[in-house]
C-alpha cells in the first residue's frame, strides 16, 4: 500500500500542475474577454455620442390625455389613494410619450443622434409613468368597488401599448369574473405583442383564466 501510494503521487501532483495551469488559461481568457467587452462598449458608446442628429418627427408620439375619464368623484377614496393617483396623471397631462423600452441609451444615440437623446429619454419616461399611473388608477377603482371604471382606465392603457404586464393580469381577472370570455381572448392575442421579457407569463395567466 505504502509502494502504490508512493507511486501514486507523482500522478497526483502532475494532474494538480495541470489543473493550476488550465485555471490560470480560463483566468486570463474571462478576463481578456472582459476587458474586450469593455473596449467595445466605450468604442460604441464614443461613437453614440458623436452621431449626428437626425429627423424624429416621425416617430410615433402620443400624448396623455385624461379628457375620457369619468367623473369618479362618487368614488369611495378615505385614504386619498385615487385622490392622488389622479394627481400624479394630471401633472403628465399634454405631455408627449413614446415607447423605447427594450432600445438601450447607447443604441438610441446611435439611431437618433446624442442631440435627441435628452428629449427622447424623457418621452420614455413619460411613457413609463404614464402607464404606471393608469395601472395604478385601476387597481384603486377595482379595489373600491368599481370595476366598471376600472376596465375602461385599463383598456385604455392596453390601446396605449403599455408593457405593464399587470395591467393584463387584473384587466383578464375582471373580464374573467364578468363572464366576459370574448374580450378576454382578445386580450390574450393582444399580449401576444408583449416584449419578450413578460410575454410568455402573462400569456399564461390569461390562458389560465380562459380554461
Amino acid at each position: 500500500n505504502t509502494i502504490n501510494e508512493v507511486t501514486a503521487m507523482p500522478v497526483i501532483f502532475g494532474c494538480t500542475i495541470i489543473l493550476i495551469f488550465l485555471l490560470q488559461y480560463e483566468i486570463k481568457k474571462n478576463a481578456k474577454n472582459k476587458t474586450q467587452t469593455v473596449q467595445e462598449f466605450l468604442q460604441r458608446e464614443l461613437e453614440a455620442n458623436t452621431t449626428r442628429k437626425q429627423d424624429i418627427s416621425g416617430l410615433a408620439y402620443q400624448t396623455a390625455d385624461l379628457s375620457w375619464l369619468p367623473d369618479l368623484s362618487g368614488i369611495p377614496d378615505a385614504d386619498g389613494e385615487i385622490a392622488a393617483v389622479l394627481a400624479a396623471l394630471k401633472r403628465l397631462q399634454g405631455k408627449q410619450y413614446l415607447n423605447l423600452s427594450g432600445i438601450s441609451n447607447t443604441d438610441l444615440k446611435l439611431t437618433y443622434g446624442a442631440a435627441n437623446f435628452p428629449f427622447l429619454s424623457a418621452c420614455d419616461a413619460n411613457f413609463t409613468a404614464f402607464m404606471r399611473r393608469l395601472y395604478d388608477l385601476g387597481l384603486r377603482l377595482n379595489e373600491a368597488g368599481a370595476p366598471e371604471l376600472a376596465v375602461p382606465v385599463l383598456e385604455y392603457a392596453v390601446r396605449a401599448g403599455t408593457d405593464v404586464g399587470s395591467t393584463y393580469r387584473l384587466l383578464g381577472s375582471i373580464y374573467a369574473l364578468q363572464g366576459n370570455n370574448d374580450a378576454l381572448l382578445t386580450l390574450c392575442r393582444r399580449a401576444e405583442e408583449l416584449p419578450e421579457t413578460i410575454r410568455s407569463s402573462v400569456c399564461d395567466y390569461l390562458s389560465g383564466l380562459c380554461r
